[in-house]
This record gives C-alpha cells, sequence and structure tokens, in this order.
C-alpha cells in the first residue's frame, strides 16, 4: 500500500507541469489564432487585453503609454507629444500662431488673464489682465479643467466670451476673432549707459535670429560698443537659429559647433565672417536653466574667447532632437545626434533611464564651487582648450569663467519659493486684484522706470497682504514669514509693477540693478583682455 501511494503521488508531481503546460499551450494556440493577422507581438498582446481583460481599457490610452515607456528607455529627450499639444509645440518653435493672445491660468477653479500679446484681437476687443474667464461660447469654463475642451472653445469664429472684471465688480460680454500672434524671443533690449547694451533672449524659434539683429541694430544706433547676452533660464529650441546668432560675432572659418550620431554623419558650422558684431567686448550671462542651443551659443563664445561667461553652470543637454509628424497629428521627438562645442567638449552630462534622478540633478550642485555630482561626472577625462589656450571644464553643461549664483536664490528654500512665485504667477494675481487701481496713481508720480526704480518702495502693508494671499496657492499656503522671504517678496512684487507700468524693459532693468550677476559685468569689462587671455596670437588651434 504505501508502495502504491508513493507512485500515485510521483504521478500527480509529473501530471501538474504537464497540465500547466497545455494550458498555457492552449492559451497561446487561442491567442494566435485570434490574433493571426497580426504579425508583430506588440498588436497581438494589445489585442489579447482588448478581448480578454477583466476591465475596460482604452487602446489609445495603452498605445501611447507603451510609447512613452518605449522612448524613456533611450534618453532623457527623446519624447512623444500627443495630437492634442503637436500645435503648442509647434508654436514656441515658429513663435507665432493663430489664436486670440490671452495667456491664462488656473487660479481658484477659474482660468485668470495674467498677460495679453500687444495688438492682439483680445487687447484690441477690449480684454484687461486680471480679467476671470467666465464662458467660452457654450463652455462653462468655471466647471471644466479640460484644456482640450477649452481650446475647443476658443476654435469658433467669432469667440463669445463672458468675463468678471474684479476691478470694478462687472460682468462683460466680449465678442473677438482670431488673429496672428507673434511670440517674440528677444523683444527685451535697452542701452544700460552710453556704451553698454543689453539683450535678452528668451527662446530660439523661427524668427529669433531677426528679432536679434533688429535689436543689436537698434542699440547701435544709439552708441552700443560692448554688448551683455542674457541666457539664463532659456531652454534652447533651433540649432540653426543659435548657430545665426554666434555667426555674427565670429571671424571668418571660426568654429560655431559640430554634431554627431549614429545615424548622422558629422555635421560642421562654421562662421562665414560677414558678423556684424565682431570686435566689441561680449558678456553672456547664463544659470543652470540655460539649455540647449543657449548652451550651443555659450560654449561656442567660450571655446572661441569671444566672450566672458557668467554665472552658474548649465543645465548640460547637448542632444538633438529631430522632429516626426505621424499621420494622427501626434509628433515624435527623437534624439539623433550629439552637439559639440568647437574645442570638442560634448555639453550633455551623463544620464541612466531614471529620469527623476537626472531631473533632480540641478538641486544636488555645489553651486559655488561647482563640483560635479559623481553620478554625472565624465568617466572618461580629457582636456579642452579655448582659441588662446585656456583650460576649459568637461562634464556636464558650460561651466562659467565666472562663477556667481543669483541672490534671489541663496538658499535652496528660497529658491524654490522663488521658482513657485514664478510659476503661480501669485504675485501677477496680486497685484491685479488689489493694486491695480493704484497702478494709475503710480505711473504718474514715476513717470518713467528710472524715477521708479530709485524711489519707489513696496510698503510693509503689502507684504503682509501677500503673504495672507499665499494661501490660495495649496503649495505655498503654509510659508512663515521670515526676513529672506520678506526681501523676496519686495523685489518681486516691485518687478511685477514696474512690468505692468514700463514693460518688460522696465522689468528687466529693475531686475538686472538687483541683481550681483549683472552687476558684475561692469567689473568683468574692465579686465576683459586679461580674463580671456587676449594678447599676441596664440599657436593653439582646434583639432578638428
Amino acid at each position: 500500500m504505501s508502495g502504491t501511494k508513493e507512485i500515485s503521488n510521483n504521478t500527480n508531481q509529473t501530471v501538474r507541469p504537464l497540465l500547466v503546460f497545455l494550458f498555457l499551450a492552449v492559451g497561446t494556440l487561442i491567442g494566435t489564432s485570434i490574433n493571426k493577422e497580426k504579425k508583430d507581438k506588440f498588436s497581438q498582446i494589445l489585442n489579447i487585453v482588448q478581448n480578454d481583460y477583466v476591465d475596460s481599457t482604452n487602446e489609445i490610452a495603452l498605445r501611447e503609454d507603451a510609447i512613452r515607456y518605449l522612448l524613456s528607455q533611450l534618453d532623457p529627450h527623446s519624447s512623444y507629444i500627443p495630437p492634442s499639444l503637436s500645435e503648442i509645440s509647434s508654436r514656441q518653435i515658429r513663435g507665432n500662431y493663430e489664436g486670440l493672445g490671452i495667456e491664462y491660468l488656473y487660479f481658484r477653479d477659474t482660468l485668470f488673464v495674467y498677460n495679453i500679446f500687444p495688438g492682439s484681437p483680445a487687447l484690441l476687443a477690449g480684454v484687461k489682465a486680471g480679467d476671470r474667464l467666465l464662458k467660452s461660447n457654450s463652455i462653462v469654463l468655471t466647471d471644466t479643467m479640460n484644456e482640450d475642451l477649452i481650446q475647443k472653445s476658443f476654435e469658433k469664429k467669432p469667440v463669445q466670451l463672458e468675463i468678471y472684471r474684479r476691478s470694478d465688480h462687472s460682468y462683460q460680454k466680449i465678442s473677438l476673432k482670431k488673429g496672428e500672434i507673434s511670440i517674440n524671443s528677444s523683444s527685451t533690449y535697452y542701452m544700460v549707459d552710453n556704451s553698454l547694451g543689453y539683450i535678452k533672449i528668451e527662446r530660439f524659434s523661427s524668427q529669433t535670429h531677426k528679432e536679434f539683429l533688429n535689436s543689436l541694430n537698434q542699440l547701435k544706433s544709439k552708441g552700443l560698443k560692448d554688448l551683455i547676452i542674457d541666457l539664463r533660464d532659456n531652454g534652447g529650441g533651433l540649432l540653426g537659429e543659435a548657430v545665426a546668432i554666434a555667426n555674427e560675432f565670429l571671424e571668418k572659418d571660426a568654429m560655431i559647433t559640430y554634431t554627431e550620431g549614429n545615424k548622422r554623419t558629422r555635421r560642421d558650422f562654421i562662421a562665414d565672417g560677414n558678423g556684424v558684431f565682431k570686435e566689441g567686448k561680449l558678456i553672456i550671462l547664463i544659470n543652470q536653466n540655460t539649455a540647449s542651443a543657449s548652451e550651443i551659443l555659450s560654449g561656442c563664445l567660450q571655446d572661441n574667447d569671444r566672450a566672458v561667461i557668467i554665472g552658474s553652470r548649465t543645465f548640460g543637454k547637448g542632444l538633438v532632437q529631430e522632429p516626426f509628424r505621424l499621420p494622427d497629428g501626434s509628433t515624435l521627438r527623437l534624439t539623433t545626434a550629439r552637439y559639440y562645442t568647437p574645442s570638442g567638449r560634448s555639453i550633455q552630462k551623463t544620464y541612466t533611464k531614471n529620469i527623476e534622478l537626472y531631473r533632480s540633478e540641478l538641486f544636488s550642485r555645489d553651486v559655488l564651487s561647482d563640483t560635479l555630482n559623481p553620478v554625472f561626472d565624465s568617466t572618461t577625462r580629457k582636456d579642452f582648450f579655448s582659441l588662446n589656450g585656456r583650460l576649459l571644464t568637461y562634464g556636464g553643461g558650460i561651466r562659467p569663467d565666472i562663477i556667481m549664483r543669483d541672490v534671489d536664490k541663496d538658499s535652496t528654500d528660497i529658491e524654490k519659493i522663488a521658482q513657485a512665485f514664478r510659476y503661480s504667477r501669485i504675485l501677477d494675481i496680486y497685484l491685479l486684484d488689489f493694486m491695480s487701481n493704484d497702478l494709475v496713481k503710480i505711473k504718474t508720480k514715476y513717470p518713467n522706470s528710472n524715477d521708479f526704480i530709485q524711489n519707489y518702495q513696496i510698503e510693509s502693508k503689502q507684504i503682509q497682504n501677500v503673504y495672507q494671499y499665499l494661501k490660495h496657492i495649496p503649495y505655498l499656503k503654509n510659508i512663515r514669514q521670515q526676513v529672506k522671504i520678506n526681501d523676496l517678496i519686495n523685489k518681486q512684487l516691485k518687478r511685477v509693477i514696474a512690468f505692468r507700468l514700463y514693460g518688460e524693459n522696465g522689468s528687466s532693468l529693475l531686475s538686472n540693478l538687483q541683481d550681483g550677476i549683472f552687476s558684475k559685468s561692469f567689473e568683468v569689462l574692465k579686465n576683459y583682455n586679461k580674463l580671456l587671455n587676449i594678447g599676441p596670437k596664440k599657436s593653439h588651434r582646434f583639432d578638428y
């Protein structure tokens, strides 16, 4: 009996794996039968999920999630842009679009207008910054946070808007048609003194070089001899526009940049010698948000000893993406090459498949000593030199010639709060809600930006009121008063007022005068040749 039982157990142990195998085989056969017209494994699996999964599924969402995961395994910058966002992405590159000219944000479940483009249909129709958008045609905007639905409500011709104007507590109906809207990328420019000019480049879109030349020519007509270019917070854009601007500063045959990839042969970008500003002193301002095309420009001018670079190390994005438009209107932005500075430096910081670690690397930097996080430091070291023989730092971004940190960001906490103010636009909202009636009085008392900058003071009660208003923003409501935050509110609120009264130039001038990085430029100009090792021609040349 005992022997029989033992034989029975062994038989069961043999049969169970066989039954499991048969079940799997049957499942495979059934799946093959269902998917016999599907040739690729992904389509086979997706078809099985659609037909047999326990809960309902969205095939489009599953496909798009799979695409995003696939691209995440390549590099941090290859990306998929769905049809609903492709036009927004394209307009940033083009620098223009057809629309109403309204920039809005969500505040307390309502669309708050915080900016209107000059000459836009919205401006001509009477829409004002601070208005709440309540209804667009038949869509009640206070009932939805669906961006696609909101955009569709703006597509009808004409658009019928219902708004609430808090400054006089009135409700209005406004009819307007869409028109061509230009997004200038180089509209902030002015003379700092009789010979020094300033130009800020926001991004590199299809019109940036043209706009930059217009700004430069305007300044030259006012006596420009030396120039500051501000690339801080410029996240990049079109490679060709950065190359065209670099060309304006370089002698003939100077290397600007080159690109190369596994499936892309090397392509060199060389100056043609027809630049319009090849002699004057040049200073470039950068920070940790300076990326991509703006790193090409600053790296090129540093390698060629054509500019002194001031600020903190740039982001470190040296990958080139090409857009591939798909039939459904979506876009694949695929990394196809790396770009290099003239000396041969790769700007790209090292990356892994941990995207969050890649992004958060900015916050682990020691800005003042500019030491590289070991995770992102290059494993292969090589010396690189500028045209005049200066040793250049290699390994993740462009390291400035003079390292300085923004005075508004002298601690991690303050830096995060400053960014939160910027992205929430909370100070714009506060100003338009509670100080809009004061703007006329301020402008009358201070008719120009210089008077305002030198004499206007933010009152302590305004700072206290801002703290009360912060309670409307979930991630700012628990901020406690302290001297550094008071100072931050003081500076940024004054900048917001300057923007409303004197435009981008007035706000920028105020911001720069409060900023130690900008002020450093005056000292740099006095030691310009020494800093760039300018003297008798050196024998060193780039090894192309």
